[in-house]
C-alpha cells in the first residue's frame, strides 16, 4: 500500500505536509535518566529508547508512512488483525457476514477507552469509519470505502452495508498504519489534512515531542490487554544509518527496527559488535518490484520490455546485496499468499543472449563506440525513478539494475527524489521504470491489483496496451465477488496478463529485521506483519 493507500495526487500531496505535533514543552532530556540507570539494577530500567528515522510529526493514520512503522501499533489498534494466515478480531472481538456478503457485523470488546479518556464503543467505530470512507486516499481498501452505511446496533455493535459482496473486505480492518482506531475527538469531518493530536487505544500514550530530538511514549494504565514491560519508550530521532549503529553500540539507544531502516549488511556489521544482537523474520514481508511504462517511450514495445526481463540476474541482487537474505521472486506476492499459486504461461528468466537477440529483433543496433544501441539516430537510454527514502536498499537495487542493463546495451538514467515529487512523476507517466514494492501477505493480491486503475505506476503504463480494458475490467470483477473459485480464475488471469506482458518484473522478497542491545533485550519475535514493531513480541532482559 506504501503506502501507500493513495489515489489521486492531490491525496497523495497532503501526505508530504509536515504538521505541528501536540503535547507540551519537553522538561528534560530522557536519554539522561536513561543513561544514568544503566549503571545500576537493569530491573529498574523500564525506559526503552528506539531509534526513528523521521521526526515524529505525522502519527496520524491519515498521514503514517514507513518510517513510522516502529511506533504506530504502540498508539493505535485495528478491528481485526491478520494473525496465523487469517483474519481475526482485536478491537471487535469477533466478525461475520450475513449470507449474501453485502453486510458485515461487528461486535466490539468492552471496557475499552481511548488515551484521552473517550469510551471505546460502536458510536466512536462509526465516526472513524465515516470518516475513513469519505476519504479518497482509501480508495484501495474497499472494505472501507466501499461502504454504504454504518449503523450502531447497540452499544457495542457495528452493522456495515456494502453494494455487493468481496471476499477481501474484513482483510481491509487489518492494516496496521492506516487502520488503526482514534479517539473522535481527532477527528475533524471532512479535514483530511488537520491532525489534532495522537490518541488510539494501544499500550502506549503520546507524551512529549521535541523538536529534532526525540518523542516520548508512557506506558498506558489503563491497557485492555497485557499490561507492557517498559515504563516508557523514548524515540530518537537519528537520521542517519551510521549514527544509529554507533548509537546502538554506545547504549544511547536500545534498538533499530524494520528494513527501512536496517540494510543487510548494517546488520551484520551491529551483530559482530558486542552487546548487539539481531533477528531477521522468517517470514518474507514483501516483494521488491519493478514497474515498467508499456504505453510510453521504448518500453511500448513488448520485445524491448522482455529484454529488460532477460538482462536481469536475480541472483546478483539476492547474493551481492542482500547477502543471500532475500530469496529470489517470481511473483509479486509472498510465498503462501492466497490465490496466487499460478502456473504462468510465460516467463523471461536471466538470459543476456536472448535479451540482445529481442533487441536486435526489434530494430535497437548497438553502437560500440558508446555501448548502448540505437534505432533511427535515438539511443536507447530508459529512465529510473524511485523514492530515495523507501528502503535502506533502493539506491543500491537502482546501481546493480543500471548496470546489468547496460551490459545488453540499453542506457538507464537514475532519478532518485523525494516521495512525493516521485509519485507526481510516476502518476503523470514520466517514468520508464519505478521502482515498486508489492503488499503484505494479508493484502494481497487484492490490493496490489485492486489500486492500478487509478493510483499506481500501471495506471498509466497500462492505458494503451492491447487488452488493458479487459483486465481493468477483471479487477472490478474480483472486486464484486466472495465466490473462491470465480476470484481464482481472476486471478490466474490478472497475474498473467500482468506479468505476461512484462508489465511487472519481481526481484527478491525482502525481510525485516531488528538490532538491539542485549544488555536491555533477550529476545524478540516478529508478529505475523513483520514490517509493524509490536512491543509485546519484546523480551526484555530479567
Amino acid at each position: 500500500m506504501k503506502k501507500k493507500l493513495i489515489s489521486l495526487i492531490s491525496a497523495a500531496l497532503c501526505l508530504c505536509m509536515v504538521l505541528s505535533a501536540c503535547g507540551g514543552p519537553a522538561n528534560s532530556d530522557p536519554s539522561s535518566s536513561t543513561s544514568e540507570s544503566q549503571g545500576g539494577d537493569n530491573t529498574q530500567d523500564k525506559t526503552l529508547t528506539i531509534a526513528t528515522m523521521t521526526e515524529t510529526t505525522t502519527l496520524s493514520p491519515l498521514y503514517m508512512g514507513v518510517y513510522n512503522y516502529s511506533m504506530c501499533t504502540m498508539l493505535y489498534e485495528t478491528l481485526l488483525k491478520y494473525e496465523d494466515g487469517e483474519v481475526k478480531g482485536n478491537l471487535a472481538e469477533s466478525y461475520s457476514f450475513n449470507e449474501d456478503g453485502t453486510v458485515m457485523t461487528l461486535t466490539l470488546r468492552q471496557g475499552i477507552t481511548f488515551h484521552d479518556g473517550t469510551p471505546f464503543n460502536a458510536e466512536a467505530v462509526k465516526k472513524n469509519l465515516d470518516f475513513m470512507h469519505s476519504n479518497p486516499q482509501y480508495m484501495a481498501c474497499p472494505g472501507i470505502y466501499d461502504i454504504e452505511s454504518v449503523e450502531a446496533t447497540d452499544e457495542y455493535t457495528v452493522t456495515i452495508t456494502y453494494p455487493h459482496p468481496y471476499y477481501g473486505y474484513a482483510y481491509d480492518f487489518c492494516w496496521p498504519d492506516v487502520g488503526g482506531m482514534q479517539s473522535p475527538n481527532q477527528i475533524v469531518e471532512g479535514d483530511f489534512q488537520t491532525v489534532q493530536g495522537y490518541a488510539g487505544t494501544g499500550p502506549y500514550i503520546y507524551e512529549e515531542y521535541v523538536s529534532g530530538e526525540y518523542t516520548r511514549f508512557v506506558r498506558n494504565e489503563n491497557y485492555w490487554g497485557e499490561e507492557p514491560y517498559f515504563d516508557e519508550i523514548i524515540a530518537r530521532y537519528i537520521p542517519d544509518s551510521t549514527s544509529r549503529l554507533q548509537a546502538l553500540q554506545t547504549g544511547e539507544i536500545d534498538l533499530v527496527y524494520g528494513s527501512s531502516m536496517i540494510s543487510y549488511q548494517d546488520y551484520q556489521q551491529a551483530t559482530a559488535l558486542d552487546g548487539v544482537a539481531g533477528a531477521i523474520a522468517e517470514k518474507d514481508t514483501r516483494a521488491r518490484d519493478i514497474t515498467l511504462n508499456a504505453s510510453s517511450g521504448p518500453l511500448v514495445d513488448a520485445r524491448v520490455r522482455q529484454a529488460v526481463s532477460h538482462a536481469i540476474n536475480k541472483e546478483e541482487f539476492s547474493d551481492g546485496l542482500t547477502y543471500g537474505y532475500e530469496r529470489i521472486a517470481e511473483m509479486p506476492f509472498p510465498e503462501g499468499t492466497p490465490y496466487t499459486d499460478v502456473e504462468l504461461t510465460a516467463s523471461y528468466p536471466y538470459d543476456p543472449e536472448k535479451a540482445a537477440a529481442l533487441l536486435d529483433e526489434a530494430g535497437w543496433v548497438m553502437n560500440e563506440e558508446t555501448g548502448i544501441r540505437e534505432k533511427d539516430g535515438e539511443a536507447l537510454n530508459l529512465t529510473f525513478i524511485y523514492d530515495t527514502a523507501q528502503d535502506s536498499l533502493v539506491s543500491s537495487y537502482a546501481t546493480l539494475l543500471k548496470s546489468q542493463l547496460e551490459k545488453v546495451g540499453i542506457g538507464l538514467e537514475l532519478k532518485g527524489s523525494e516521495k512525493m515529487e516521485w509519485y507526481a512523476e510516476m502518476m503523470a507517466g514520466n517514468f520508464d521504470i519505478t521502482y515498486w514494492i508489492g503488499e503484505y501477505e494479508f493484502s494481497s493480491p487484492h490490493c496490489f491489483f485492486g489500486a492500478m486503475p487509478s493510483m499506481t505506476p500501471h495506471t498509466f503504463s497500462l492505458s494503451q496496451v492491447d487488452g488493458s480494458q479487459e483486465f481493468f475490467d477483471a479487477i472490478t470483477a474480483v472486486k464484486q465477488t466472495d465466490d473462491p473459485a470465480e476470484v481464482q480464475e481472476l486471478y490466474n488471469y490478472l497475474i498473467n496478463y500482468d506479468l505476461g506482458n512484462v508489465i511487472d518484473i519481481p526481484l527478491t522478497y525482502y525481510k525485516d529485521l531488528i538490532l538491539y542491545n542485549t544488555d536491555k533485550i533477550a529476545g524478540y519475535e516478529f508478529s505475523s506483519v513483520p514490517a509493524f514493531f509490536d512491543v509485546s513480541g519484546l523480551q526484555p532482559v530479567a
